[in-house]
C-alpha cells in the first residue's frame, strides 16, 4: 500500500495529533484559536509562492497545512473539553431540589431504574442554571418517559465524583466526554410531565420505530434471554441484557455481537444488495437501487440509535454504493479514512470512546492483514474458501484490536477463532431470521413459526457461547499493557506489515526495536514492583477494605470481600490488583489472627513494615491513601511491636 495515494490521510494524521494534544494538554481556548488562525493565514500566504524553488515551497506548504489541521484539532478538542460547571453552580445544584428539565436522549431502561439524559433548563426558584445531567428514575410502567418530554423533577443534583480508589474506572471523565457534568436520583412520584416537544425529529422517529419493532418480538412470544439477545443484536436495544449473559459473550470473545456494529450493517447491506440485484439491468434502475440502498442503510442506523460504529459502517457503505454507481472501484481505505475524518470533525471526543476505537481498529486490521493471511493457503472447495475467509477475517480483526483491548479490559479470549467460526456465522442467520420475522409480522400463524425458529437459533448460539466459556483456560486474565506498551506494540505490528510488503531492512530494525522496548517495559514494571510496598485504604460504601502489599504479594483485610468473585472487589479493587500484578490473600478483619513475612494482625492491631495501626470498629469512611486516612477509621500508633 502506497500511503502517498491517500491525501485525506495526510490531513487526518495531524488533526488526530491535535486532538490528542488538546485532550492531554489543557491549553486556554484563546491560545488554540489564535494558533489556528496564524497557521491558516501563513498557509494562505504560502499558496502565492509557487514560481521559484518549487520543492522548497512545496515542503513549506505541506508543513503549514499540517500545522493548520493540528491546531484545528487542538482547538476543537479544547472547546469540547472546556469546564462546564463552576464551583458556584455546583453549590446551587446541591442546594436546589426542584428542576425543570428536558429529556434530550432516548431513555434507557435498566434492571431497577430508567436512565435519562436531560438538559437542565433552570430551577423552580427561577435560576437560569443550564447544564446536562444524568438522572436515574424509579421505573413506572404506567407513565413511561419519552424523548422530548419536559419534566419537573425533585432531585438533588451533584457533580459527578471522580474515582475514589487507585486505578478505578473514571466515571466522571466518561460522562464528561458526553457533555454530562451532573447526576441525580429521582424517587417514585418525584417527577411530573409538563409538556412534550421534539427538538430532533430523527431521534424521536428512531425511538418510536425501535419501540414498535421490539414490541413485535414481544407479541410473537419471545421472552427471557432470547428476547434480550435479538433486541440487542438486531435493533441495538441492549439496555436490559442480563449481566451474566453479557459476561459469557465477553469471555468467549463475542461481546461485539451484542452491540450493533459494522458486521450487522454489512449483513443488512448484503441482503438488500442481493434482493435488489435485478435492478442492475437498466441505468435508471441502478441509480434507484443506489438511492434505496443508502436510504435503507441509514434507516437501519436510525433504528439502532446511530451509534458511532453503525455511523462509520453506514458512511463507508454509502461511499461504496456511490462509487459503484459512477463505475469506480471505491477503495475501502478511502472510505474508512473519510468516515473517520467526518465523525471526528462532528464529535472529536469519539476518538476516546472504546467502542469507536475497537470498531475502526478492527476494520483497519481486516483491510491490512486479511489479504496477507488469506494468501497463505488457497482452498479448493467453496466450503473451504468460506471457512478460510472467515478465519482470516477473524485473525486480522484480532490483530488490529488485541493491544488496546488488553489495555482496557485486561483479558484475552483464547478461543476467539472457535467463537468466530461458529457464533458469527450463526449470528448472521439470527439477523436474517429476525428480519424475516419482522417482515411477516402481519401474518399471525407465520409469526408463531418464525418465533420458534428464531428462539431455537438464539438458544443454540447462547449454548455455544456458554460451552466455550466453560472450556479450560478460555480466558487469559490479569494482563496489563501500559499506554506506552500499546503504542509500541502497534508500531511493531504496523512495521512488520510494511516489512512483509516492502521488504526493506529499516522496517525490520524498527519492528525489532519497538518490540524490544515493548518487552523491556515488562521487566521495568516487574523491577519497580518487587522493590516497592504500599498500604491502601479503599473507599467502598459500607465496606472496610485495606490492602497491604509487599512486592507482588498482597494481603487484603476486609469485612465483606473474601475472594476475587466479590462484586465489590471487581469494581473497586480489581483494576488496581491487575495493574500491580499482585497475588492477593484475603483475611477477615474480624477473624482470627494472621501473620506472614511482612504483616502481623492480632485482634485489631496490625503491624506492617515497622508501622503499627489500630483498626477501629464500625463501617466508617475510608480513603484511598494511607496519608489521608481519618482517625475514626484506622489509627497510626507509630512504633512496631513483636
Amino acid at each position: 500500500m502506497n500511503f502517498s495515494n491517500y491525501p485525506l490521510l495526510k490531513i487526518l494524521i495531524p488533526y488526530v495529533i491535535g486532538l490528542l494534544w488538546g485532550y492531554y494538554g489543557h491549553f486556554p481556548v484563546y491560545y488554540c484559536q489564535f494558533s489556528f488562525f496564524v497557521a491558516f493565514v501563513f498557509w494562505l500566504i504560502s499558496l502565492f509562492f509557487r514560481q521559484k524553488n518549487r520543492g522548497f515551497w512545496r515542503t513549506v506548504k505541506t508543513a503549514l497545512l499540517w500545522l493548520v489541521f493540528c491546531f484545528a484539532g487542538l482547538a476543537a478538542m479544547n472547546w469540547r473539553m472546556a469546564p462546564t460547571v463552576t464551583a458556584v453552580e455546583e453549590r446551587l445544584a446541591e442546594e436546589y431540589r426542584d428542576w425543570f428539565v428536558e429529556v434530550v436522549e432516548v431513555p434507557e431502561p435498566r434492571a431497577r431504574s430508567v436512565r435519562i439524559t436531560v438538559q437542565v433548563l433552570g430551577s423552580a426558584r427561577g435560576s437560569s442554571f443550564r447544564e446536562r445531567a444524568l438522572l436515574y428514575l424509579a421505573p413506572d410502567p404506567d407513565h413511561p418517559i419519552h424523548y422530548g418530554d419536559l419534566l419537573l423533577v425533585h432531585a438533588q443534583l451533584k457533580a459527578v465524583e471522580g474515582p475514589r480508589n487507585p486505578d478505578m474506572f473514571d466515571y466522571r471523565q466518561y460522562l464528561r466526554k458526553r457533555g454530562i457534568s451532573l447526576t441525580g436520583y429521582v424517587s417514585a412520584g418525584g417527577w411530573q410531565r409538563l409538556a412534550h416537544r421534539t427538538p430532533n425529529p430523527l431521534k424521536a422517529f428512531s425511538q418510536r420505530l425501535q419501540g414498535s419493532l421490539t414490541a413485535i418480538f414481544r407479541r410473537s412470544g419471545m421472552s427471557g434471554h432470547e428476547y434480550e439477545v435479538i433486541a440487542a443484536v438486531l435493533l441495538g436495544a441492549g439496555g436490559t441484557l442480563d449481566p451474566a449473559l453479557r459476561q459469557s459473550y465477553a469471555a468467549a470473545g463475542a461481546s461485539h455481537i451484542l452491540c450493533v456494529s459494522g458486521m450487522h450493517v454489512g449483513v443488512i447491506f448484503m441482503i438488500l444488495n442481493f434482493l435488489m440485484k435485478p435492478m442492475e439491468l437498466a441505468r435508471q434502475t441502478r441509480a434507484l437501487k443506489a438511492v434505496l440502498l443508502i436510504f435503507s442503510i441509514w434507516l437501519y442506523a436510525c433504528i439502532t440509535g446511530l451509534s458511532p460504529s453503525v455511523i462509520r459502517a453506514a458512511t463507508m457503505f454509502s461511499f461504496v454504493t456511490i462509487g459503484g454507481l459512477v463505475h469506480r472501484n471505491t477503495n475501502i481505505f478511502h472510505s474508512l479514512t473519510a468516515s473517520l475524518f467526518i465523525l471526528l470533525i462532528l464529535n472529536p471526543l469519539l476518538l476516546f470512546e472504546v467502542g469507536f476505537q475497537l470498531s475502526y481498529l478492527a476494520v483497519f486490521g481486516i483491510v491490512l492483514f486479511q489479504p496477507l493471511i488469506s494468501s497463505l493457503y488457497h482452498a479448493k472447495t467453496k466450503v473451504g474458501r468460506y471457512l478460510l475467509e472467515l478465519l482470516s477475517v477473524s485473525i486480522a480483526a484480532q490483530i488490529g484490536t488485541f493491544p488496546i483491548s488488553i489495555h482496557y479490559f485486561g483479558q484475552f479470549p483464547n478461543y476467539f477463532i472457535l467463537t468466530n467460526l461458529s457464533v458469527i456465522t450463526l449470528s448472521s442467520v439470527v439477523i436474517i431470521t429476525g428480519i424475516v420475522l419482522l417482515t411477516i409480522s402481519f401474518v399471525p400463524f407465520l409469526v408463531k413459526g418464525g418465533s420458534l425458529i428464531l428462539t431455537g437459533e438464539i438458544r443454540l448460539m447462547n449454548g455455544i457461547i456458554e460451552h466455550i466459556e466453560q472450556l479450560p483456560h478460555s480466558v487469559t486474565t490479569n494482563i496489563d499493557y501500559h499506554v506506552l506498551q500499546v503504542i509500541l506494540l502497534y508500531i511493531s505490528i504496523f512495521s512488520l506489515y510494511l516489512l512483509i510488503v516492502k521488504k526493506r531492512k529499516h522496517w525490520f530494525w524498527l519492528t525489532l526495536s519497538a518490540f524490544t522496548l515493548f518487552s523491556g517495559c515488562f521487566a521495568v514494571k516487574k523491577c519497580l514492583l518487587v522493590h516497592s510496598d504500599e498500604m491502601v485504604v479503599y473507599q467502598i460504601r459500607n465496606v472496610r477494605a485495606i490492602g497491604f502489599r509487599d512486592g507482588s504479594q498482597c494481603v487484603l483485610l476486609s469485612d465483606s470481600i473474601q475472594d476475587t468473585q466479590s462484586p465489590f472487589f471487581d469494581y473497586n479493587i480489581g483494576n488496581h490488583y491487575r495493574k500491580q500484578h499482585a497475588q492477593y490473600q484475603f483475611v477477615s478483619i474480624d477473624g482470627a489472627d494472621f501473620k506472614n513475612s511482612y504483616l502481623c494482625k492480632k485482634g485489631r492491631m496490625v503491624c506492617f513494615k515497622g508501622r503499627t495501626y489500630l483498626l477501629l470498629k464500625g463501617k466508617e469512611k475510608v480513603y484511598p491513601s494511607a496519608n489521608s486516612m481519618p482517625a475514626d477509621s484506622i489509627l497510626h500508633l507509630g512504633s512496631s511491636w513483636p
